[in-house]
Formats: structure tokens, C-alpha cells, sequence
């Protein structure tokens, strides 16, 4: 779809209402399904943060009072497989899980003790990738960081307010699985660096990793752009260009993980990654 042919009046949840229609639409239909077990739906990601654009995923949870049984799970599919059938460019990147409330109020995190690797048993949802046709089991969600932006930076599409029952995030629990994340996340990407070697996930590295580095140090979850901004008053200035190449290259809305990145600022991406772990490392959080 042309970008120049959207409909930019914004939303009541989002910044484009035909996305809040879709949205609602959605929430309308796994109302139906779940019933009494549904909570809400909520945004979470840059939805809810405040800096989504047109590149960006549509980041939403589906709470729910407990575990969907296969039944439930079954029509939530062909109800997802209905939206998709949709021409708009707006269900063709969702991505959003499944939360039960009892697991929501367990803390979980992907990574621990230093960027081990924390198994998903037990961890997994329910789960729509990014653009998948269909739903599966991951752990993708289930963070402290999803948790935190619920509570405390969601608006809900349907159901009742977050802080009603969603669990509260210190900054101290954040800042652990934000250090443990930036240090797990070097270990991937330098283990298997060939498998991000493109041009999104060239620019989605460097920028994530201000973004993390910014929350490290103020324990809260901020966006992109905050986290370019704080980058280039608090990084190395040698990484500055890095960082400016890469808020150009997202504003490409044609960017994808089908083009292969510059060789140059996959070089200097690998290292941003290595420096923002020994950062990560180094941090120490206020009284203590």
C-alpha cells in the first residue's frame, strides 16, 4: 500500500484510527470467543510508548483470566485468519500474545545471571510473530519490560485500566533484566552474526541498544527516538555517526530484512553491541 495514501487521523489508542479500528474490531471478536475470560486488549511496544511509525510492529497482549483452552485458542486462529484476509496494510505486521493473568503476575525474564540464556519452560504463551499467519507457543512476551509497559504506559483497546491488574515493576527489577538483556543479546548476535546481517535488523540493533541503554540508567522504558537523543549526549562520540546513520535509515518506510546491509555499519554494529554490554557490565544502579 502507498504511504501517502493513509489515512492519518489519529486514533483514541493509536496515532492512526483506521489502526484503532482494526484493533477494535479484533478485541470485538476475541470477546466473543473468550467471554467472561477475557480482561482486555491492550498495546504494548512503541504503540504504547509513543513511537510507533509506519515501520514499526503493531505490539498488542490479549489478557486473559486464565490459560485459553484449545477450543479458545482454535477460534482466536481462524478469527486471526480472518483479520489477515483484511486489505489493509494494518494486519500485516501484528504481533501479539496471550497473557493469563496467573502468569502475568509471575516474573519472568529472557535473560539472567550475566545473559543466560533463562529456558522457556514454563514461559511460554500463546503467540502471533510479526506478520505469521498463525499462532503459536513462545516466550517472546513474557518480560518484565511487557509487563512494565502495560502497567504503566498502556491505554486499553477494551477491558479496564492496567493498574487494576497488572503487577507493579520496580526500577531495580528493570534495570536487572535490561543489563542481563543488552549482555544476552551480544552473545547472540556475535555467536550468530550472519543471521541479522540485513539492513533492518542492522539499524533495529544500534537503536535498541540506545533505547536499553538509556532505560538502564533511568529505569523505565522509553522510545527510539529518546533513546538516539540520549545516546548522543551520554556514548562514546565515536559512535555518533553510527547512531545518526541508522535514524535515517528507519525513516526509510521500504526498509526490511531482505536487503542486506552495509558492510561497514554491520562492522560497526557488532562492536556497538560489544560496548553496550561492557557498559551494561560496568552499571551500577543508585544506592547500589
Amino acid at each position: 500500500m502507498d504511504d501517502r495514501a493513509i489515512d492519518t487521523n489519529p486514533g483514541r489508542v493509536t496515532p492512526y484510527l483506521r489502526l484503532d479500528e482494526v484493533l477494535a474490531d479484533h478485541a470485538d471478536a476475541l470477546q466473543t470467543i473468550l467471554g467472561s475470560n477475557l480482561v482486555g486488549v491492550y498495546p504494548v511496544g512503541s504503540l504504547a510508548i509513543g513511537d510507533f511509525d509506519l515501520t514499526s510492529d503493531v505490539d498488542f497482549v490479549v489478557v486473559t483470566v486464565r490459560e485459553s483452552s484449545v477450543q479458545e485458542v482454535d477460534r482466536a486462529q481462524s478469527a486471526h485468519t480472518e483479520l489477515l484476509r483484511r486489505d489493509t496494510r494494518w494486519v500485516k505486521h501484528l504481533e501479539y500474545s496471550f497473557f493469563a493473568l496467573p502468569q502475568l503476575h509471575r516474573p519472568s525474564s529472557p535473560y539472567v545471571d550475566g545473559g543466560r540464556r533463562n529456558p522457556p519452560d514454563g514461559r511460554l504463551l500463546w503467540y502471533v510473530g510479526n506478520g505469521s499467519p498463525t499462532i503459536e507457543r513462545s516466550d517472546h512476551d513474557n518480560t518484565l519490560v511487557t509487563r512494565w509497559t502495560l502497567r504503566y504506559a498502556s491505554r486499553p483497546v477494551l477491558g479496564p485500566e492496567p493498574a487494576a491488574f497488572a503487577p507493579e515493576v520496580t526500577a531495580r527489577e528493570l534495570r536487572d533484566e535490561i543489563r542481563n538483556s543488552l549482555l544476552g543479546w551480544e552473545q547472540l548476535v556475535l555467536s550468530e552474526p550472519e543471521q541479522f546481517d540485513n539492513r533492518f535488523h542492522q539499524v533495529f540493533l544500534v537503536l535498541n541498544n540506545c533505547r536499553a541503554l538509556q532505560d538502564l540508567h533511568e529505569g523505565r522504558i522509553t522510545s527510539k527516538l529518546d533513546g538516539v537523543r540520549w545516546a548522543e549526549r551520554h556514548v562514546d562520540a565515536s559512535w555518533h555517526a553510527l547512531i545518526d546513520y541508522c535514524w535515517r535509515e528507519r525513516q526509510d518506510t521500504g526498509i526490511h530484512i531482505s536487503q542486506p546491509a552495509d558492510p561497514d555499519a554491520y562492522r560497526q554494529t557488532l562492536a556497538f553491541m560489544s560496548y553496550g554490554a561492557r557498559v551494561a557490565e560496568s552499571y551500577r544502579p543508585p544506592n547500589g
